[in-house]
Formats: C-alpha cells, structure tokens, sequence
C-alpha cells in the first residue's frame, strides 16, 4: 500500500503529526466509500435478478459498510481537533468512539441478515445463478481483499482503532463473499437450494466478530491497562538519566493517540544537590515530551542507599509483608532518624484480588519490629499494580 501514501499522503512517514494522521483516515475513508458504494448498486441489481437472500444481504453489508467509511472521515476530522478550554485532552478519542459505532453498526446489520436468512429458510425461492453473478462475486472478493489490506496496512502504520475496526468489518466480508461465492457453485451444480442456510451462517460470524470487537473497542474508552512495550520504553528512558536509581507508581492516562499523560516516581540519592535534582527532573520531562510525545510528571523520591541499617530495615519490611502474602512487593523505602524513634515510608503493591487493611498490615509491622530497640513508625500506600 506504500503507492497510496506516496500518491495521497504528504509526509506519510511523520505520523505524530495530527494534519498526517488525518490525511490517513481521509484516504482510507474516501477509498472506502466508493468501492463500497459501487459494490452495493452491482450486487443488489445481481441479487434481485438472481432473487438471492445471501447476495443481498452482501449487498446490504457493503452499503453498512459505506457508512462505516462516511464514520471513518468524520471519526479523523474531529480527533485532529486541537485542544481546547472545554477539552484540555484534546479529541483524539473521537477515533475509540467511531470504532465503536463501526462495531455496533456491523453488528445490527448481522442481526437484520440474520433475520432475512432465517424467512428465507422458511420460505426459499428459486434462485437464477448466472456467470455474471460469478463475476460480480469474484470481483467483491477482490474488492473486500484490497480494502482489508490497505486499511490493515494504514491501522499499523498510525495505531488507529477506528481502521483497526475497519480492517475487521473488511475481513469479516471478504469471508463472507468467499463463502457466498462457493455457495453459489455447490447450488448451481447440485441444484440445491442452500442460500438461506448460508446467509445464516455468514450473519451469526459477522455477529460474533463484530461482538469481540465491540468489546476491544470499549476498553480504551473506560481505560485499560497500558502495553507492556510502552512500559518498558518509559522505564528504559527514565533509568538511563545518571542520577535515577530506580523508578515505581508509574500512572499512564492515554487520550487518544499523540495525547499521552504520565506520572511516575523517581528514587534518587539523598545527598542530591536540590537545584541540581530540580535541573535533572526538567530535563527528562523535556526529553519525554520533545522525544515520546509523552506529558510526563516527575516526584522525587529521596533514598539513602548507603545507610547500612536502612538496608537492614528494608529487608526486614520485605520478609514480614512477604509473610503475609508472597506476591506482595514493596518499593521506595526510606528511614528518617530521629531522637526518640524511626519513621519508615514506603509502599506496598497488591494484587486487584487483594484487599489489605492498613491496620492489619501495621499491626503485623509492628510485632515484627517489637524486640528493636528503637521505636518505629510505619507509614505507607497501598498500591495497585496499574501497569
């Protein structure tokens, strides 16, 4: 598909840049509209002279599909919006939102084909197949092919979920046309009349595939964990600054492509000049957002590794909360000394199957620490793992 970039696409390589992002989805849009729409008039003529349920029920599904590619145009346009006073995130989840309408639209129209299916089951009627119905179907088959690929290439290159869902609505049609296509043979040649089985069975998979996809589209909308590679890239930059030890509470908020928020705490040495942190922490949030694309905020936790009995009290922490259950895991623990006893901050991640009770918890901390002779006090978070 790269002759569609070349041709249609300026700069089709810059695909952080919004005016890029929309040229893709104009394109695809624009393309799908008028084979679509071709395909509807060619075979809805072929399926009323041939009185085929299963060719017109095809024929519908490239109309649907029209409007699907009409949703894709105005999916692109509003998601490029700017940010604004009432939309500070900007609109790009407008793009979640239409590949939702995709999927639900493809989904009532498995439902009508079902239902068109099942009358003429009940009540077949004989059906004209001629070579030029063969034609139209071969000529579909290709159609829906081209289509799946270019939207499957354009999805990958912009990680758009509006021509992810495209892609699926294309390639649940190029398996329908394949299956009305032999269909069409086994009923001209053992003179059977299977159509209405088969506009059946093609509605209950548009069905179905259009149902998993509504639901990989409603997760981006009510927030979903974010991809481990994502992750690992934030981590990996982050620790390779000099002067990050370590990193943990990390929070990602996706608005949309291009719009990407970040929380995250940094563990630093404790000695750490403050002006010279203060520099160190504006720089890696000018490298995320000039280099990542990424909003990132940074709180400094403050860690004194050198501190023998810091260490000693650490692994104590660690070996108690892994009594209480072995996949809990602490981070960012520090002790600060005073006279007449030893704060120790830290958090603690659970499982979403855990529910943990502070008082428990510190109750458990406390016995553990009873026989030291210094008074501690523990004060800690209990965190979730949200990555």
């Amino acid at each position: 598909m790269k002759f569609l970039k070349k041709m249609f696409i300026k700069n089709y390589k810059n695909i952080d840049d919004a005016k890029v992002r929309l040229k893709y989805g104009q394109v695809a849009g624009i393309i799908g509209i008028i084979s679509n729409i071709v395909m509807f008039i060619v075979k809805l003529l072929i399926g009323i002279i041939s009185a085929s349920i299963t060719i017109i029920v095809d024929a519908v599904n490239n109309m649907t599909d029209a409007g699907s590619s009409i949703l894709t145009l105005v999916g692109f346009k509003l998601a490029s919006k700017p940010a604004d006073r009432d939309h500070p995130y900007g609109h790009a989840r407008f793009e979640y939102v239409m590949g939702l309408i995709i999927s639900m639209i493809t989904f009532a129209a498995g439902l009508i084909f079902a239902k068109s299916s099942i009358e003429k089951i009940f009540a077949p009627e004989p059906i004209d197949i001629s070579t030029l119905t063969y034609v139209i179907l071969g000529i579909g088959i290709l159609v829906k092919l081209f289509q799946m690929l270019m939207y499957r290439d354009f999805a990958r290159s912009i990680d758009s979920d509006t021509l992810k869902a495209n892609e699926m609505d294309a390639r649940l049609d190029l398996i329908s046309s394949c299956t009305i296509f032999v269909s069409m043979i086994v009923m001209n040649i053992f003179s059977i009349n299977i159509d209405g089985y088969i506009g059946l069975l093609v509605s209950l998979f548009i069905i179905y595939s259009s149902f998993r996809l509504i639901l990989e589209t409603i997760n981006p909308l009510i927030s979903e964990k974010p991809e481990k590679k994502l992750v690992n890239k934030i981590k990996k930059e982050l620790l390779s600054f000099e002067g990050i030890h370590d990193m943990h509470d990390l929070l990602i908020h996706t608005y949309g492509s291009g719009s990407t928020y970040a929380t995250v705490h940094v563990e630093v040495p404790s000695n750490t000049h403050l002006l010279e942190i203060h520099e160190l922490i504006d720089k890696i949030e000018r490298h995320f957002e000039d280099n990542l694309s990424i909003n990132l905020t940074i709180q400094i936790d403050p860690i004194d590794q050198d501190n023998p009995r810091t260490r000693e009290i650490h692994d104590k922490v660690e070996k108690t909360i892994k009594r209480i259950n072995k996949k809990l895991t602490i981070h960012g623990l520090r002790a600060i000394y005073r006279e007449d006893k030893v704060k120790v901050l830290f958090d603690i991640t659970e499982d979403f199957e855990f529910k943990l009770q502070k008082s428990e918890v510190n109750k458990i901390l406390k016995s553990a620490f009873a026989n030291e002779k210094e008074n501690f006090e523990f004060i800690f978070t209990i965190d979730k793992p949200f990555i």
